[in-house]
Formats: structure tokens, C-alpha cells, sequence
């Protein structure tokens, strides 16, 4: 496995990211895709296969390369079933976009999963780019009119579900839209309140990884939180 360097200014080193917060993140990311970012991290991915990939920020001036490493998926008897290579960047502060490249055994180039690409007219440079001034909550009361957004990040093609007790626990009311690749997301009008809500896989009742809040509801399930304002 490649050796996580040091984060400059912004954060600290992969493993010492707290283990169950990095895991509500990362765990259901089996495959690469341009970069997640969430209120904490920005997710960077790219296939296996390359022996070494690096990336260097424009707020670091591209002095500092930080390399990537690899994330394994493995079935319940421990065998490998997906291999990706992984760098997960600690937001920095006040920046409302950030830009990159990568170097992949040697050599300089754009993140090749990312379409958001810039020129560096002054180097003669393409750089890959990521804004970051709009946060993607899990659950988001953005006003009246448009009610509570729901955000679910898993593998592609799926069909997920939504239910919870505003719809008394009837999974089939609601299917979430694929806006892109393992992003679904749903806007559902909610009065003020609180609410329990699970995502549904099929039959299967899966929490909200990246919302913290969790309980029991009457009915005994393990349910997510979300309280509307």
C-alpha cells in the first residue's frame, strides 16, 4: 500500500483520520469518479493500475505532492472484489474552489475523471478544478417552497428508496433520481418537525452514513434523523 504524506495546512494523514467518520465517506465507493465533496473532505479517485499516482493544489502552490493510496472491497470471506487508489483532501478554509493535477508514474496531467478542467495561461498548463462554495448536506431544509433535499452517494444504478415516518414507513412512496452517476437525490415538501427516515436497497433498510444522528424508533428499526426548521 502507497504511504499517505502528510497534509499540508489543512489536515493530517489518512489514518489518522478518525476511522468511523472517514468510513461514512468512503465505504461505499467502489469504482473511481470525479471528486465527492462533502461539508469536511473532497474525495479524490482514480482506477488501479498506475504503481504511483501523486496531486498538488494551487493553494500549496503545487510544491507538495501527496500520494494516493488503495482502498480495497472485500465480501465477507475477506477476498478483494474492487481495488481503487484514494486521496481524501481535509477542506481548506475560505476557498471556494480549489485546483489540481496529478502525477502518474512521472508524469504530470489532468485528472483524466474529472470534465472540469482550466488553463494556466502563465504555465501553459491544464489543470483540473473543483468548486467547493456549495456544501451537499445529507438532508437540507432549503425554504417552503422547495422543501427537504435528501442526498444519497452509492454505486451507480441502483434503485434507492426513501422512506421514513413522514410516509409511515411505506419505502415504495418515494424513489430517489440518479443525477449522476451513485449521486441520488430527492426534494420532498416537510412541515417543521422532527423525522425518522431510512434509505431501502431492495428490502433492505440502510441508515444515513453521513448524518450522525441516529434512534430507535417505537417500531424498535435503527433510523436516521432529520429535523426540520
Amino acid at each position: 500500500m502507497l504511504a499517505a504524506s502528510a497534509y499540508a495546512q489543512t489536515g493530517t494523514t489518512l489514518e489518522e483520520i478518525d476511522s468511523y467518520e472517514l468510513t461514512n465517506y468512503i465505504t461505499e465507493i467502489t469504482e473511481a469518479r470525479k471528486p465527492i465533496v462533502t461539508d469536511k473532505y473532497i474525495i479524490f479517485t482514480q482506477e488501479t493500475g498506475p504503481r504511483y499516482i501523486g496531486i498538488a493544489f494551487n493553494f500549496e502552490d503545487y510544491k507538495t505532492i501527496h500520494s494516493f493510496q488503495v482502498k480495497n472491497t472485500r465480501d465477507v470471506d475477506g477476498n478483494i472484489t474492487s481495488s481503487l487508489m484514494l486521496f481524501v483532501l481535509k477542506r481548506p478554509a475560505d476557498l471556494t474552489e480549489i485546483t489540481y493535477r496529478l502525477i502518474i508514474d512521472g508524469l504530470w496531467t489532468a485528472d483524466p475523471i474529472n470534465p472540469v478542467k482550466c488553463y494556466d495561461r502563465q504555465t501553459g498548463i491544464s489543470l483540473s478544478k473543483v468548486e467547493i462554495g456549495n456544501t451537499l448536506p445529507v438532508a437540507t431544509h432549503t425554504s417552503k417552497e422547495r422543501g427537504t433535499t435528501f442526498i444519497y452517494n452509492g454505486k451507480p444504478g441502483q434503485k434507492v428508496r426513501l422512506g421514513g415516518s413522514f410516509t409511515n414507513w411505506d419505502s415504495w412512496i418515494y424513489e430517489m433520481e440518479e443525477k449522476e452517476p451513485g449521486f441520488y437525490e430527492l426534494c420532498i415538501p416537510l412541515p417543521k418537525g422532527k423525522y425518522y427516515y431510512n434509505y431501502f436497497l431492495g428490502l433492505n433498510a440502510v441508515t444515513d452514513k453521513t448524518n450522525p444522528e441516529k434512534a430507535y424508533t417505537p417500531e424498535g428499526r435503527t433510523s436516521s434523523v432529520i429535523t426540520v426548521d
